[in-house]
């Protein structure tokens, strides 16, 4: 799974081209625009490992975009939740942090604003509901690309949502290991790519397209996961017919 995923970006025919596109396009992603076609470009991946195809190249680009944008909106929502949460244990703590500060002559003293049972219940609403932001992100970032690979096969926006058949692929096992492969190749190659953009001018040129093939690896990794997530349930399907038939 990781050799082959570790090689997808250079499988394709274009494959110096794509690598020069996808770099320029995340070097320029701050402008959002060259990120949709970006999004877009990782969901051909996806729905080209599931199939078992080799690299896209960058073409049909008002499709690309299309794609992309179907995929940020998916992410977007997925993401809903965490960051609600996040902003309101944010928004708990500033306001806490304001009530409990007087000024006086112009000198700050901080003063507890409600007794101490108060304050308690507050520090454990915070934590509380950071934990829970924690949680939720960790579902979100392991539900999604299973969405995304969803989104890329079936080509409906809907099918992201269709949260009975993603369970069927989140506790399997196939997929659990691409994902967690993902996550260290993500996270080693983060870091290498860090370390890269520690050296002046060299360094910072490869900095988008090492990223842009560090990215194509991960969600290689994704897709070949979810096929294999999705091959298990469908010949499980399959069994439970012949069963129920006889």
């Amino acid at each position: 799974m990781f050799e082959t995923a570790l090689r997808y970006p250079v499988d394709g025919d274009d494959r110096i081209e794509t690598i020069v596109i996808g770099g320029l396009l995340t070097l320029f992603s701050w402008l959002l625009i060259p990120a949709v076609f970006v999004a877009g470009y990782l969901q051909r991946v996806l729905a080209r490992t599931t199939a078992d195809d080799r690299a896209p190249s960058f073409d049909d680009w008002g499709d690309l975009f299309g794609e992309g944008l179907k995929a940020v909106a998916v992410t977007l929502a997925y993401f809903a939740v965490p960051v609600v949460l996040l902003t309101a244990v944010l928004g708990s703590v500033i306001f806490a942090f304001e009530t409990t500060t007087v000024v006086e002559t112009g000198t700050t003293v901080a003063e507890p604003a409600a007794p101490g049972g108060a304050n308690n219940l507050g520090v454990v609403v915070v934590l509380v509901g950071f934990a829970l932001a924690v949680v939720a992100s960790l579902a979100a970032s392991y539900a999604l690309p299973a969405a995304l690979a969803r989104l890329a096969v079936e080509g409906r926006l809907g099918a992201a949502f269709e949260f009975r058949r993603l369970a069927g692929v989140l506790t399997d096992r196939s997929y659990a290991i691409g994902w967690l492969v993902a996550f260290v190749v993500l996270a080693v190659g983060g870091a290498l790519v860090g370390g890269l953009a520690s050296i002046p001018l060299v360094g910072w040129a490869l900095v988008p397209f090492a990223s842009f093939y560090l990215n194509v690896v991960a969600f290689a990794l994704y897709g070949q996961g979810y096929r294999d997530a999705t091959r298990t349930d469908r010949r499980e399907t399959a069994d439970g017919d012949r069963r129920t038939s006889a």
